[in-house]
């Protein structure tokens, strides 16, 4: 089976690797988070508008969430960019999640 690579993001947007978690950052600021849980696989994002939260997403690998997370991200280039500039100001780089 081949897998299907990420939808590409424009810079600053950057993916960070390892081997039970991918993190989706814009320049210094962390976006999202594909992680392992039991069994699966679960895309948590840090970066969001407090109003309008996003859930928890469960998929079925890394590969499904970082596509995932890159259509979801590309959707909102505008919206995350002026997100994570006002972090960067606030100098808090990693956002906390919205419950």
């Amino acid at each position: 089976m081949i897998k299907a690579i990420p939808s590409r993001l424009p810079p600053p947007f950057h993916w960070v690797e390892e081997p039970e978690r991918k993190c989706l950052f814009l320049g210094t600021v962390k976006v999202l988070e594909v992680c392992r849980r039991h069994l699966g696989w679960i895309v948590h994002v840090f970066l969001q508008e407090p109003e309008r939260p996003q859930p928890i997403v469960a998929v079925g690998s890394a590969s499904a969430g970082m596509r995932w997370g890159a259509n979801w991200a590309k959707l909102r280039i505008r919206l995350l960019s002026s997100l994570a500039e006002a972090v960067a100001q606030s100098g808090d780089a990693d956002p906390k999640p919205v419950a």
